[in-house]
Formats: structure tokens, C-alpha cells, sequence
């Protein structure tokens, strides 16, 4: 599974709006007078004019300019590859690296550090993979209410309304906006897909995601310290959130996500 980065913004351009664009040019010579904050009317390989954003990118006094990916598919993105990476470790390496001790027992010896690089890419690539998953999620949640919505609630009793940055403020969490506030809009453009065990699966993946950012300490000594949520994670059924992520996303944005071709 690879999934497509399409440029944000993405608009399309009407043969009234503009004729004879025959590629993608850059007027001058030097990057002298460019700004950071640049526009692009551009053609793609189908023949569509778009105009997009573009954000360069500075290396050895370069600049090196592109369409500026929608981070939700660039986040998605990175927590699909993550995911693949560290089951094809599971897969591949661990019976490389590992040394047989018993029938079904493989010990990853330690190397100069004290750990095996194969363990440690593996644990650091799935967490990764649900650090980018969630943050994806979260920037698709911003990123689907428009800025004019106005979500009503209770709070103590009293009837009380919420805009876009109240929305986007720590005033409302990741789980009521999953549960609460996409439906609500959902139901304000006649759209109500049942998405309960998307949610579910939603909420035990950030669920996970808050246990590895904080990694609390509190604990009776080194021992039992960060086991506790690092065995959750390792027995977390990542690969079915992937899914459930991208099977959210499409029901709430019909075709938002979309695969490459293999």
C-alpha cells in the first residue's frame, strides 16, 4: 500500500482562465528575487492546469522548488512506509540477526551500545508509525471543518458554541472532535456514515500515541518504568488502525485518500 501526495492547494484551472501553458517554467535566471511564499500555474503529465503552492527548499545557496504536499497524505504517508519497514524487520532481519537459543527462541545479542540495531530500528519505526498516523488524523480533522462552522454543545448544562479556532484549541479534545464534532458536520451537509468502529479503532491508537509521547515514569523502580506502555504498543494492532484511518477518512471525504497504482 502506497499512498498518492497530492500538492495543497490543488485548483484547477479553466480554459477561460488561462491558455497555452505548455509546462512548468520558472521565469529568471537566479533565485535573487523569489520569494518563500510562491504560486505555480502548472500542467500535469494528464494535461490539467492547476494552480498550487510552493514552498523552496535551500541547500549550498540552491534552492530547489516543488508542489507543496498536503501534510495529511504526507503524514499518512510516512506512518504506512514506517509500518512496512518494521514488519519486513520482524520479518527479515530478526531471523538474520538473531541467534538461535531453543526451538522457537532467537536472542538479539547485544552490539557496542548495549542493543541490536535490528530490535532497535524495529521499535523505532513502529513508533514512528503511530506518531504519524495520529497526526495525520489530527491534521485531517483541522483540515475537513471549514472555517465557518460553528459546533454546538453543553458544557455544565448551559448551551455553549465553539468556532473554528476554539475547534483547533486545546478547548476541545482529539476524542470529541473525533466523536462529537465531525459528526455533527457530517449531519449539517447531509452526510451521517456509520463510523463506530472506525472511532474505536481511532481512539485505542491515541490512546497509544499519548502513552508513547509522555512515557511517564512513575514507577517503583528502572525495572517497570516505560514497560508498561511500550507492551501495549507492541501488542497494538497497528496495521488494522491503518486501516481503519484511511477507511475514516474516505467515509467522512469521499476519494480524500487515494492509492498508487503498483
Amino acid at each position: 500500500m502506497k499512498i498518492k501526495i497530492p500538492a495543497y492547494p490543488n485548483f484547477e484551472i479553466t480554459e477561460s482562465s488561462i491558455e497555452n501553458i505548455d509546462s512548468n517554467t520558472i521565469e529568471g535566471t537566479n533565485s535573487k528575487p523569489l520569494s518563500s511564499k510562491l504560486i505555480m500555474i502548472s500542467k500535469t503529465e494528464d494535461g490539467e492546469r492547476r494552480v498550487i503552492r510552493v514552498r523552496p527548499v535551500k541547500h549550498d545557496n540552491n534552492i530547489y522548488i516543488s508542489a507543496f504536499p498536503n501534510p495529511v497524505h504526507l503524514f499518512l504517508s510516512a506512518a504506512v512506509e514506517h509500518f512496512k519497514l518494521s514488519e519486513d524487520i520482524k520479518i527479515t532481519n530478526f531471523p538474520k540477526c538473531g541467534r538461535k537459543m531453543g526451538d522457537d527462541i532467537y536472542l538479539l545479542e547485544n552490539e557496542e551500545n548495549g542493543t541490536h540495531t535490528c530490535y532497535n530500528n524495529y521499535m523505532k519505526y513502529r513508533t514512528s508509525s503511530i506518531v504519524m498516523l495520529v497526526s495525520s488524523l489530527e491534521a485531517f480533522l483541522n483540515h475537513i471543518i471549514p472555517n465557518d462552522f460553528i459546533y454546538k454543545t453543553k458544557r455544565k448544562n448551559k448551551d455553549i458554541e465553539f468556532n473554528k479556532i476554539d475547534i483547533e484549541s486545546p478547548r476541545i479534545s482529539f476524542r470529541e472532535k473525533l466523536v462529537e464534532v465531525i459528526p455533527q458536520y457530517l449531519r449539517n451537509i447531509e452526510l451521517n456514515p456509520n463510523l463506530k468502529i472506525e472511532n474505536k479503532a481511532i481512539l485505542e491508537l491515541y490512546e497509544n500515541r499519548r502513552n508513547l509521547i509522555h512515557l511517564k515514569t512513575n514507577a517503583e523502580d528502572d525495572f517497570t518504568a516505560y514497560f508498561n506502555e511500550i507492551d501495549k504498543m507492541l501488542e497494538f494492532d497497528l496495521n488494522n488502525s491503518l486501516e481503519k484511518a484511511i477507511s475514516f477518512m474516505n467515509k467522512v471525504k469521499p476519494e480524500f485518500v487515494k492509492l498508487e497504482k503498483h
